[in-house]
């Protein structure tokens, strides 16, 4: 009989221990951030119930397609942070997958297997918002049109650039106190630092080099008699390259993929061109000094220039300056255009711009968006409303579908809007209302 009451014992407590022992067993408790938000660089967290052994955790993940990159536990080892080292497939769906065999830090097994797939999210469109008032950074998902505020500054953001590898976004803004600054937004762990300031001036658009060691950005001196001018700092060791004299307006720093700085010399009226590596400079006339747009390649550079034909005249063409070469090509057709906004496709040499005619005949109030293939010499309108300004191109990393602004010129009231076209074809789509400057993460 005893036996009996000892065996029931003895089956309790081991009921008991297995119970115990189950409530104390690690469990995946959910990942962050959840399906279609992940996008770029963007850290994965996987959070458990209990603190866990790091390496029986993360020898057992696998990625499908395979991602490189690291881990990262907090300090009570329940979370995993996973960042990689090259963005996420944007668009694609991947599949997360823990096998059994983890346990936690007391030795107890995680149980069960864990595996999930996630839609990773298209790559993101930043723009400022809104037009009308002091406006801040956002961004966007195309797909769904969810926004999604990056910056909050009291005294609005004026300018932005986003870095070639879409892990920074360098921007102008003015503190509290009312000193102007240039800030960098981490967009893996969204937090924003000071890089520099002007506290006798304005500091404005600034323009990383490909590399990420030199800021190029518009300093305004608030000094009567002074000129604006175009500074480097050097991030590294935090020292300014003066590239001007005292006398000489600059304006418009804009960095080759190849890392050669070009900006305007107002003064001069013409673009410069610097190499920080070699030092070689060359030297552009240019009338219109407008913006300009550096190829692919970082060989050519595209730029609209006034044409006098007389006193009331004065088409604006595109020129296509070859560095290499040194030669100069006009690229736009018929007598009386006016084309501006020249902006290069990712690949190859595709140009997106704007244009209008001086013949009083085909005069509009807008410029329409025009696409020019530079080696075909295929040129291909892709919008018909002859009231609105096309401009502020920004084209997609895939080189097919284009985000612009548009503004009404018939009715100037009305807030500017930010639109898509793929250039391959089809429908155009409004994404935002009072927004402008728009710009993709790669």
């Amino acid at each position: 009989m005893r036996w009996k009451i000892g065996l029931g014992v003895g089956i309790v407590v081991l009921l008991i221990l297995v119970l115990i022992g189950w409530q104390l067993s690690p469990r995946v408790e959910g990942i962050e951030p959840s399906e279609g938000e992940l996008h770029g660089r963007q850290p994965l967290v996987i959070n458990f119930t209990r603190p866990m052994d790091g390496d029986s955790v993360e020898s057992r993940i696998s990625l499908e397609p395979t991602l490189l990159g690291e881990y990262i536990w907090n300090e009570e080892f329940n979370q995993l942070t996973f960042t990689p080292n090259k963005s996420w497939p944007a668009g694609q769906t991947i599949s997360l997958q823990l096998r059994s065999g983890g346990h936690s830090q007391i030795r107890l097994p995680l149980l069960g297997k864990f595996n999930i797939e996630m839609t990773i999210s298209p790559i993101l469109l930043t723009y400022l918002w809104p037009a009308d008032e002091l406006s801040n950074l956002y961004l966007v998902n195309p797909v769904n049109g969810e926004s999604q505020a990056l910056t909050e500054e009291a005294n609005g953001v004026q300018d932005y650039s986003i870095s070639p590898n879409g892990e920074w976004i360098y921007y102008s803004s003015t503190s509290e106190n009312g000193i102007s600054r240039i800030m960098v937004l981490n967009l893996i762990n969204g937090i924003s630092e000071e890089v520099t300031s002007c506290s006798d001036g304005l500091c404005t658009t600034p323009r990383i080099s490909p590399d990420g060691y030199l800021l190029a950005y518009e300093y305004i001196p608030s000094e009567p008699g002074m000129l604006p001018t175009v500074r480097v700092l050097d991030i590294e060791v935090m020292t300014h390259i003066d590239l001007g004299e005292d006398n000489q307006y600059l304006e418009k720093p804009i960095w080759s993929p190849s890392g050669w700085l070009t900006f305007y010399n107002q003064t001069g009226k013409g673009y410069q061109f610097w190499n920080p590596v070699s030092g070689e400079k060359e030297f552009l006339p240019n009338e219109t000094g407008g913006d300009g747009s550096w190829s692919p390649d970082g060989r050519y550079f595209v730029c609209s220039e006034i044409l006098f034909l007389s006193d009331t005249l004065a088409p604006r063409h595109l020129q296509l300056y070859d560095l290499r070469e040194n030669t100069i090509l006009d690229l736009s057709l018929g007598s009386y255009p006016e084309d501006l906004n020249p902006s290069f496709a990712p690949t190859g040499l595709t140009l997106a711009y704007s244009h209008k005619s001086l013949d009083p005949a085909l005069w509009t109030p807008g410029r329409e968006l025009w696409i020019l293939n530079i080696l075909s010499g295929e040129n291909t309108q892709l919008s018909d409303v002859i009231d609105y300004q096309h401009t502020s191109f920004a084209w997609h990393p895939d080189g097919n579908l284009l985000a612009y602004v548009r503004y009404n010129q018939a009715a100037l009231s009305d807030p500017p809007e930010i639109w898509l076209i793929n250039t391959s074809g089809g429908d155009s789509l409004r994404l935002i209302i009072n927004g402008f400057q728009p710009g993709w993460v790669p």
